[in-house]
């Protein structure tokens, strides 16, 4: 591009100004019926001379809008792979905190308003994310140089960027081209159309290939009138071009600015109509566009009949009495100066001759049926049912308005997804701007959070490891009795669920896991926001690794218990019996004390030392089986009686 002679540069242009004008005219058709749908919605009569009479587009419009979009979106952003731990959910809570950051202002809000209205009135609604910041730039610094004594450079100049932003634009369906394709992803390029002065010209414009291609040309200053200019992003080369309509001069050429997956800066278009393998919108008014003529000539009528319904009659001439009645208050007497010939006539009634306005009464009462009738056939079309108006019937039962809730619902819902597949792309884009183009430092403080360093080194990679959404029904406030309603159905339905099957996790263990997936598939129809659904997925994983833990055998478990209870028993026996051993010892220590023996004592001081030894050993031994413990006391016992005989017999000293 830097290369291109002036010619190459007006060939360029032109050749780009062409494709434009290929667009509009393949989109001619839906241009002119959007422009007329637009004229009917503002009720504009320069139009097409006329204003509508009973504008039905204007109600749709601002009917279905609120109802597909009126409440800020939340982001949820999750690392991919169910990787909810460590620096990679630490990082998708930043993003999710700096996008709710740069919209919790309403600046997104107004925006995607704009863009339900104009694709539910014209066909078509755009929005694009722009990225912008302050731009500072510092000069060198200078200072001098201790051993020559000059003036040098400490601090080289450098540029400083600040107040990183993004911003968010509804471009208007008039201003948008894109290339023929058959898909939103094989669009080749898009273009933006300004109104822009000629000092944000000068600011823009790339002044090497302005001179290029103004090289000799004077412009008179009284001339410079605002310009269009066409803001084109060409995918093929990655690159973006601002040309001006009127002489087909590129003012600016520049590589890819954002860096983001997809290219452009926009989302998919908002088309609530569009046929397979048809990117040429269809203007929804133009679907029941004859009824609502239909509508507005029934209206018309009904006006017209309405402004003739008067109450007229005429008296005969000298009655002029009759017409001071008419004219009396309350509790008022008018003398009558004929009152005779009024009351020979047969009366008053017989002297006035009513206008007739019974068949005008008749016509109105059916116009009014057939009007009706014509809006609940555009109804009928649109998807807009009375319940999603908010109007009812009292002769309708319970049954027969949650029938008509449901069915209307559904056309609404599909309304709703295409508003949320647009939010989600404004989302996609601006954290793809954040990862590229927001420093850490800055990031973090929108986020009011600090990162971890392992946190720090995964900010500016790739996206590519995340799943990047919004929050289950985050841009529709739902209803609060329909919602605690809800709320009140998944709690018992999860009682129900875990007293089903606790008995099958107590006998088999190992289903905790498929359990735990049955129930999160269950959550999943109840809209329960971003904790509670987290809190479903830590709850299933917990029991999947709780399941695959080796899970002990009943009958080992049943025979450890009573090997324990068994083991019990003889520790309580083997403490029983060392109290006797102990009782014995202490008898027969008394004994011997008592005894004042010579070598007789001595050998039964040895012989009890043996004894002692032995019931040592045993105690050591196994000290848990009570038959031995038995026969080493008999032992015991039968050696003391011996002892004491023979001291018997020997007798004191």
């Amino acid at each position: 591009m830097d290369n291109m002679t002036a010619d190459d540069l007006q060939k360029l242009g032109a050749k780009w100004m062409d494709r434009i004008k290929a667009s509009e005219k393949r989109e001619s058709q839906w241009m002119k019926d959007a422009a007329g749908a637009e004229a009917a919605y503002l009720c504009d009569d320069e139009a097409d001379g006329q204003r509508p009479e009973y504008n039905i587009l204007h109600s749709n419009v601002e009917t279905i809008v609120p109802a597909t979009y009126n409440s800020t979106p939340k982001p949820d952003i999750r690392p991919r792979h169910n990787n909810q731990d460590g620096a990679g959910k630490e990082v998708a809570d930043l993003y999710e905190r700096a996008i709710m950051a740069q919209i919790d202002d309403g600046r997104l809000d107004a925006e995607v308003e704009g863009v339900g209205q104009d694709g539910f009135m014209a066909g078509r609604g755009v929005i694009r994310v722009k990225f912008d910041a302050d731009v500072e730039e510092q000069p060198a610094q200078m200072g001098m140089d201790p051993m020559t004594g000059e003036e040098v450079e400490i601090a080289p100049a450098q540029t400083l960027v600040t107040n990183e932003r993004l911003i968010f634009e509804n471009v208007s369906w008039r201003d948008y081209r894109e290339g023929p394709a058959k898909r939103w992803t094989d669009v080749p390029w898009v273009a933006f159309r300004h109104t822009i002065t000629q000092e944000e010209i000068e600011r823009i414009r790339d002044d090497d290939m302005w001179t290029a291609q103004t090289r000799g040309e004077e412009f008179a200053e009284d001339d410079k009138d605002d310009e269009t200019v066409w803001e084109v992003w060409d995918k093929a080369t990655e690159s973006v071009l601002f040309i001006i309509e009127a002489d087909h001069k590129v003012i600016k050429h520049e590589d890819d600015p954002l860096g983001v997956e997809g290219f452009f800066p926009c989302t998919q278009p908002v088309q609530p109509i569009t046929g397979t393998g048809k990117r040429t919108p269809v203007c929804p008014y133009r679907a029941y566009e004859v009824l609502a003529r239909e509508l507005d000539t029934i209206t018309k009528r009904i006006n017209a009949i309405t402004k003739g319904l008067k109450v007229r009659g005429g008296i005969a001439t000298g009655a002029e009495a009759i017409e001071d009645i008419a004219d009396a208050d309350d509790n008022t007497l008018v003398p009558i100066a004929d009152l005779e010939g009024i009351a020979a006539v047969g009366g008053i009634d017989k002297a006035i001759m009513w206008w007739p306005i019974d068949k005008a009464i008749t016509v109105l009462r059916e116009l009014y049926v057939a009007r009706d009738q014509t809006k609940a056939s555009i109804y009928e079309i649109t998807g807009i049912s009375d319940i999603v108006r908010g109007a009812s019937n009292n002769r309708e039962t319970a049954t027969a308005q949650q029938i008509k809730t449901q069915w209307g619902s559904l056309r609404i819902k599909h309304m709703q997804r295409l508003m949320e597949r647009c939010v989600r792309g404004v989302f996609v884009i601006s954290a793809e701007i954040m990862s590229r183009h927001f420093s850490p430092e800055t990031l973090q403080q929108m986020a009011g959070m600090q990162l971890g360093p392992d946190a720090l080194q995964m900010l500016q990679q790739p996206l590519n490891h995340y799943r990047i959404d919004v929050e289950s029904d985050s841009t529709v406030r739902a209803d609060l009795t329909q919602k605690r309603g809800e709320m009140a159905e998944f709690l018992q339905g999860t009682a129900q669920f875990f007293g089903t099957m606790a008995p099958l996790v107590q006998q088999t263990p190992t289903a905790a896991g498929p359990i735990a997936e049955m129930y999160a598939a269950f959550a999943r129809q109840f809209s329960l926001g971003k904790q509670a659904e987290d809190a479903i997925d830590q709850l299933a994983e917990m029991a999947k690794e709780m399941a695959k833990q080796p899970q002990p055998n009943p009958e080992q478990e049943k025979m450890k218990a009573e090997f324990g209870l068994k083991q019990e028993e003889l520790k309580l026996k083997a403490q029983e019996m060392q109290g006797k051993m102990q009782e014995i010892q202490g008898r027969a220590v008394l004994e011997l004390e008592n005894l004042k023996l010579t070598g007789q004592e001595k050998q039964a001081n040895i012989e009890l030392k043996a004894v002692d030894l032995q019931l040592k050993q045993r105690e050591l031994g196994n000290s848990e089986r009570q038959a031995e413990f038995d026969n080493a006391a008999t032992v015991a016992e039968l050696q003391i009686e011996r002892v004491q005989k023979r001291a018997a017999a020997i007798g004191p000293t």
